[in-house]
C-alpha cells in the first residue's frame, strides 16, 4: 500500500491504522472491520485533498458504505472483499497524495477511480445494500482430549476467541481423568473453511438440524407458496410481507454458495450466490481444472462442475443442496416451440441482432456479445410447439436474442416477446435432461425453462435426496375406484392426495432423439410427472370413455403417481371374491399380441396396489422408469 506523500500532509499514520485492520480482518473480521471504519473515517482529517474531484468523494463514501454493509451482515470474512479493500484503500492514499502535486497529477491517477475497476466493481454493490440481516449457521466444532488444567488452550480460551465469531457454548461429553471431550455449538456469519483455518485443532462440521428446526422449515415452506400466490392482498402489503418472509428464511434455510469451498479455491463462481443450506453434502475432492458453481434443476440446488478446458466435457452434478422454494424474477418469452421462462439471474441481457452480428462455427450458429463471450444461437429445442412444426429460424429472420447462462456455456435464445415475471420453482420426483425447471406463476400456472445443456447422465440420479415423507396421518382401510374403465383398490397409506380431479398438462419432447409425451399437474408446489391416463393404458387396460372426477396421488418410496379415478369409495377391507387380484407384471413377452393377451385375462378383476406391488406398478406403466 502507498506510503509516500509531499510533506504537505501526513498520511503515514491512515495508511498504516487502514493495513493493521485489514491484517484484523483476516484474523478478527468483526474487530478488524471496525477498526477499518474507524481507520476511514479519520482520514478526511488528514487528507487536504481538492474538493472538487467528486469521484474521490463519492469512492471514498462507497467504500465506507460497503465496511457499514459488511458489519450490518455479521461481519463474514471474504477474501473477495478483503482483496478488493486493500486495492480500495491503495487508489484512495495514492490519489490523496497524488492531488498535492497539481491538476495534472491527479488527472493521471483518474484511473485509480474507474468504476470498471475490480475493485470497485465488488464495492459498489455492496455499499448499495446496507440493511441485509446477518446469515447464520449453525456448527459444531468437537475439542478432543483437552487438558482441563495444563493444556495452554483451554475451553475458556477458545469460548473467548469463538465469541469474536459468534454466539457460542459449549457442551461436555465426557471427562477422562485430567481431559476433557465435548462440542463447541456455534452459530456464525462466518464460512467453514475461515473456521477451520482460523481454528485448526477443532474438529469442524456444519450442526444438523434437529426435529424443531426440520419442522419449521417445512412449515415455512408450505406457507411460503400460498402467499406468494395470494393475489387477493392488496399488492404493497403482499410485496412487503414476502420480502420480509424471503429475508429471514435466508437467514435461517439458506447459505452463500462460497461457503462450501475453501477460499482459496480460484474456480468457484456466484460465490455470494444464496442456496439451500445443506447438512448432508457429499464431500467430493477439489479440482483445480474445474469450474464449480450453483445449479437450480428440478426444483432442487446443485453444485455442478464443468471442465475450464472446454474440452467438451458434460456439465455434472457434484451434490444436491435442497430444494429452493423462495421466488425469483424471471423473463419469459415467445418462440416457436411456445412461450417459456429463464432465470434473471442467469441472463446476461436481451440483444437486438442482424445476420451480419452472426458468425458461423463448427456447423453451429453463434452471436458474439458482451467482448470475448461467444453465445450458441438455439435453433433446436427438446420441445415442440403445438402444431409439432420444426425450429428452424434463418439467420435473416433472427431479430432478438435472450443469452442464457447455464452451467458454463452461453445460449443466444431468439424470441418475438419478452415479459419479466415472477415465479416460485417447482419441485419435481427428480431432474430430466429436457427440462430444467418447472415454475409456478401467482396463478399456479406452470411455465417451463428448457435445458440447453447436456448433462452427465448418472448426474441425474441425485433427484430427491431423501424418500418421500408422507405428511398425512396414518390411514386405514383401501380406496376403490374406477381408472379408464378397470376397478382399482389401493391402500389408503398410499394416498397422499385425494383431489378434484385436475386435467394434466402435456407436451411433446424429444429425449435421446426419441419423441415422447409428457403429462403432469402440480399440487401444493410439486410437480407429478407420472399421471396414468388413457394415452399410458391404451392396448393395456380396457378402453373408457368416462370423466375422471378425482385425482389420486399415490406416494411411496420416493416414487409418486397420480391416478384418475371416476368414481371414488373407500373400504374397511378388501372386497371379497375370487375376481380381486395384485397388480402383477405381464410375462416378459415379444408379442404385443401376448401382452394384450395377458391384460384381457384381467378384464373382469379389481387389481389391488399396496406397497408390496408398488414399485411393480411403477415400472410396468412407466418402462422407461429407473426401476425397470
Amino acid at each position: 500500500m502507498v506510503r509516500l506523500d509531499n510533506g504537505l500532509t501526513d498520511l503515514s499514520l491512515s495508511v498504516s491504522q487502514v493495513e493493521i485492520a485489514l491484517r484484523d480482518y483476516a484474523y478478527s473480521p468483526q474487530f478488524g472491520l471496525e477498526k477499518l471504519r474507524l481507520a476511514l473515517l479519520s482520514m478526511p482529517k488528514n487528507t487536504d485533498l481538492n474538493t472538487s474531484n467528486n469521484a474521490y468523494h463519492d469512492r471514498f463514501s462507497s467504500f465506507l458504505d460497503a465496511v457499514d454493509g459488511l458489519l450490518a451482515s455479521g461481519s463474514p470474512y471474504s477474501e473477495y472483499y478483503h482483496t478488493a479493500f486493500f486495492s480500495a484503500a491503495d487508489a484512495l492514499f495514492q490519489v490523496a497524495i497524488g492531488s498535492q502535486f497539481g491538476l495534472d497529477r491527479m488527472l493521471q491517477l483518474d484511473h485509480l477511480l474507474s468504476l470498471e475497476r475490480s475493485c470497485w466493481v465488488a464495492i459498489l454493490p455492496l455499499s448499495d445494500d446496507k440493511t441485509r440481516s446477518p446469515m447464520y449457521v449453525d456448527y459444531e466444532a468437537r475439542l478432543v482430549e483437552v487438558s482441563a488444567s495444563t493444556d495452554p488452550i483451554s475451553v475458556d480460551v477458545y469460548l473467548e476467541a469463538l465469541s469474536s465469531s459468534g454466539r457460542v457454548s459449549f457442551q461436555l461429553d465426557a471427562i477422562k481423568g485430567a481431559f476433557l471431550e465435548g462440542r463447541f455449538l456455534l452459530a456464525s456469519v462466518q464460512s467453514l473453511s475461515w473456521l477451520q483455518a482460523r481454528f485448526p485443532l477443532l474438529q469442524w462440521q456444519q450442526a444438523f438440524g434437529n426435529n424443531e428446526e426440520e419442522s419449521l422449515k417445512e412449515l415455512c415452506k408450505l406457507n411460503f407458496l400460498p402467499l406468494f400466490q395470494n393475489v387477493s392482498l392488496k399488492r404493497d402489503y403482499r410485496y412487503r410481507l414476502l420480502g420480509l418472509s424471503e429475508d429471514r428464511l435466508k437467514t435461517l434455510f439458506y447459505q452463500m454458495f462460497g461457503s462450501l469451498f475453501p477460499s482459496d479455491l480460484f474456480n468457484v463462481e456466484q460465490r455470494d450466490r444464496f442456496v439451500p443450506a445443506s447438512q448432508n453434502v457429499i464431500p467430493f475432492e477439489y479440482d483445480a481444472g474445474v469450474a464449480y458453481f450453483p445449479i437450480r434443476h428440478g426444483g432442487s440446488v446443485y453444485v455442478g462442475s464443468e471442465s475450464i478446458k472446454g474440452d467438451g466435457q458434460k456439465l455434472s452434478y457434484l451434490a444436491c443442496l435442497g430444494h429452493d422454494f423462495l421466488s425469483y424474477f424471471l423473463y419469459e418469452i415467445d418462440t416457436s416451440f411456445g412461450r417459456f421462462v429463464f432465470d434473471e439471474a442467469e441472463c446476461l441481457g436481451a440483444y437486438v441482432v442482424s445476420e451480419k452480428d452472426l458468425f458461423v462455427l463448427g456447423g453451429d450458429l453463434w452471436l458474439g456479445v458482451e467482448g470475448a463471450v461467444k453465445a450458441q444461437v438455439v435453433l433446436d429445442m427438446p420441445f415442440l410447439s403445438s402444431n409439432d412444426t420444426a425450429y428452424c429460424i434463418l439467420p435473416r429472420y433472427i431479430a432478438q436474442v435472450l443469452v442464457v447462462k447455464q452451467g458454463e456455456l452461453y445460449f443466444a435464445v431468439p424470441y418475438s416477446t419478452l415479459d419479466k415475471i415472477e415465479g416460485v420453482c417447482s419441485r419435481m420426483p427428480a431432474p430430466h435432461s429436457w427440462v430444467k425447471n418447472i415454475w409456478l406463476n401467482p396463478q399456479n400456472i406452470p411455465l417451463l425453462e428448457p435445458c440447453l445443456v447436456n448433462i452427465d447422465e448418472p448426474s441425474l440420479e441425485y433427484g430427491w435426496p431423501e424418500e418421500n415423507k408422507p405428511t398425512h396421518p396414518s390411514k386405514n382401510g383401501y380406496y376403490l375406484g374406477r381408472v379408464c374403465g378397470r376397478m382399482f383398490c389401493v391402500k389408503a397409506e398410499l394416498v397422499s392426495a385425494l383431489l378434484p380431479y385436475q386435467s394434466p398438462f402435456s407436451l411433446t419432447f424429444f429425449d435421446g432423439g426419441e419423441r415422447n409425451l409428457a403429462s403432469f399437474i402440480i399440487n401444493d408446489g410439486y410437480c407429478f410427472d407420472k399421471v396414468v391416463s388413457k394415452i399410458f393404458l391404451d392396448g393395456l387396460l380396457s378402453m373408457s370413455h368416462e370423466v375422471p372426477g378425482f385425482s389420486v396421488i399415490l406416494e411411496c418410496l420416493g416414487e409418486s403417481v397420480v391416478l384418475p379415478f371416476t368414481t371414488c369409495d373407500w373400504r374397511t377391507s378388501l372386497p371379497s371374491g375370487e375376481y380381486v387380484r395384485e397388480f402383477s407384471l405381464p410375462p416378459k413377452l415379444i408379442g404385443g399380441d401376448d401382452e394384450m393377451s395377458h391384460y384381457s385375462s384381467m378384464q373382469d378383476d379389481i387389481i389391488v396396489i399396496d406397497k408390496k406391488n408398488y414399485l411393480s406398478f411403477v415400472a410396468g406403466v412407466w418402462p422407461s422408469s429407473s426401476l425397470a
